[in-house]
């Protein structure tokens, strides 16, 4: 193509026609850059094909990972739930002595590890960390799904507060100020008389702090869960696009 061009261009020189030679000149021109100009309209097309397909083989991952940790979560938070129930159980017992003395050993035994509960949420996130490690973030064209994506952390860490909290003092406080001296703990030798450590000030604040606590925690997991639940909802819309 390239000699069939040269010689067009010979055979106009030879004849003494500049004009017409310029003209073609410039048409030749024009030629390369219109050719230019769709290879690159090409090459952009190619791209955002690859970007798209990318895109949306990170929002079906993510997807896919998203749903196992509200899987994960809820039951979480059924378990906590139980947890603050049994709390709140305990509270009663400790204001009426009737409901406590009332109530069997092996019912009180279940409401009393029920109550200490402590399940840390621990999702799976090596796709939303690779994502947005890897700077795959950026190809998800949706502004909205890419500042969810970055908040899931955050909120993750926000919503295990309380489970640390209580993680914590349990063992600073109840192991050695409750557990330790056995009349609550050793379940199997609960009797009417050493229910009365059910009133111990000790116990009274564990369980009046464990409640609060659970409580507070109980509010950031719906949250997150409310959360994570939005965001599931924007990808798969955005995949149906």
């Amino acid at each position: 193509m390239i000699k069939f061009f040269r010689k067009i261009r010979q055979n106009v020189l030879s004849q003494g026609k500049t004009g017409k030679y310029l003209k073609y000149a410039f048409g030749e021109i024009l030629l390369v850059v219109i050719g230019i100009l769709i290879a690159l309209q090409v090459s952009n097309w190619n791209k955002k094909r690859i970007d798209s397909d990318s895109e949306k083989e990170a929002l079906f991952d993510l997807n896919t990972e998203i749903k196992s940790n509200i899987k994960a979560l809820e039951i979480i938070i059924a378990e906590h739930e139980k947890s603050l129930v049994a709390g709140k159980k305990i509270k009663s017992m400790i204001i009426d002595t009737n409901m406590l003395n009332s109530i069997s050993n092996d019912s009180l035994k279940t409401i009393l590890i029920v109550m200490n509960y402590n399940y840390t949420y621990d999702p799976k996130l090596g796709i939303l960390n690779s994502v947005i490690n890897s700077g795959k973030i950026n190809l998800i064209q949706n502004k909205d799904i890419r500042y969810m994506l970055s908040s899931i952390n955050e909120l993750i860490i926000d919503a295990n507060e309380s489970t640390k909290v209580i993680e914590k003092l349990r063992g600073e406080y109840y192991w050695p100020m409750i557990a330790s001296k056995r009349e609550i703990v050793d379940y199997n030798k609960l009797t009417r008389d050493n229910k009365t450590s059910f009133r111990n000030p000790e116990f009274v604040w564990w369980v009046d702090f464990n409640t609060t606590v659970r409580q507070e925690g109980l509010d950031e997991e719906y949250e997150l869960l409310e959360f994570l639940k939005k965001v599931n909802i924007s990808i798969e819309s955005e995949i149906k696009k």
